[in-house]
């Protein structure tokens, strides 16, 4: 359960992607903070859950709970994937609603926030121009963010074709709830029991990689889903909640829609 490498790996190889496309013309020139693990609003499903019967998986061995934790994620309809971890010092930010076939939420890496939609097989990005400057290397100029706003406006970005949708997966798997859990809920080498606790004022079993670098928190009562994973302390650490598990993911989506394709002609004719 390596979190911070997972998850920062693929933000940095999505924002790449990101300035790839849009490449040429004006577009071409986590310390972590999180959470806390008994914050947070308590919704109707987190209250069941806390009164739900006890699953047992506590007597499990380790293997035996993440099995039982990852096939219940697995099951689920949808979840909220909420927090940040960071990976010397870069921190990553998550707050996402996923379900099977739809999702919604932002991104925020390097400064930049990245609003995402999931709908009918399309992903959808949205960013001010501030935002693209930074994940394009050109924060530091005023003028390229003036112009990468007058280009994007309120515009959403959606891939042109499955060409473009390729280079833009490490991003699109975000809203994707089976490759994102699966991302970040995969331990490197073996894990341990560390006994119990709570989170939210629900039961859990702690389960620690064997290097020490993250705890995984799992529900004993009702489903055992993952409701925590804890990164550790210092540059690489962190701390992801996951809640709402099978509430509804209603994603509208966006009538004002640019592919990235006409971005990209859009910044080399600015610049022509």
């Amino acid at each position: 359960m390596h979190m911070e490498r997972a998850v920062t790996r693929r933000i940095a190889a999505g924002a790449a992607a990101l300035a790839l496309i849009t490449g040429g013309g004006v577009l071409a020139g986590c310390g972590s903070s999180s959470d806390s693990a008994s914050g947070g609003a308590t919704t109707a499903a987190d209250a069941a859950a806390t009164t739900a019967a006890p699953n047992g998986i506590e007597d499990k061995t380790a293997a035996e709970i993440l099995d039982a934790a990852l096939a219940a994620a697995n099951a689920a309809t949808s979840v909220t994937v909420k927090g940040a971890v960071a990976q010397s010092g870069q921190e990553v930010k998550l707050d996402l609603q996923v379900g099977q076939e739809a999702a919604q939420g932002s991104i925020t890496a390097q400064g930049a926030q990245i609003e995402i939609k999931v709908l009918a097989g399309k992903t959808y990005f949205k960013l001010s121009g501030e935002s693209f400057a930074k994940i394009a290397g050109q924060d530091d100029s005023p003028a390229v963010a003036k112009a990468i706003s007058a280009l994007l406006g309120d515009k959403w970005l959606v891939a042109p074709d499955q060409q473009s949708a390729g280079q833009l997966g490490s991003l699109g798997q975000f809203g994707q709830k089976d490759e994102l859990l699966k991302g970040i809920l995969t331990p490197d080498g073996n894990a341990t029991v560390k006994g119990t606790g709570e989170v939210n004022g629900q039961p859990v079993v702690l389960l620690e990689s064997t290097n020490g670098t993250s705890t995984l928190a799992i529900a004993t009562t009702g489903d055992p889903y993952p409701l925590q994973l804890k990164g550790g302390e210092g540059a690489d650490g962190g701390q992801i909640n996951f809640s709402d598990w099978n509430a509804p993911v209603n994603v509208t989506a966006p009538t004002d829609v640019l592919d990235i394709g006409q971005l990209a002609d859009l910044g080399r004719a600015s610049s022509g």
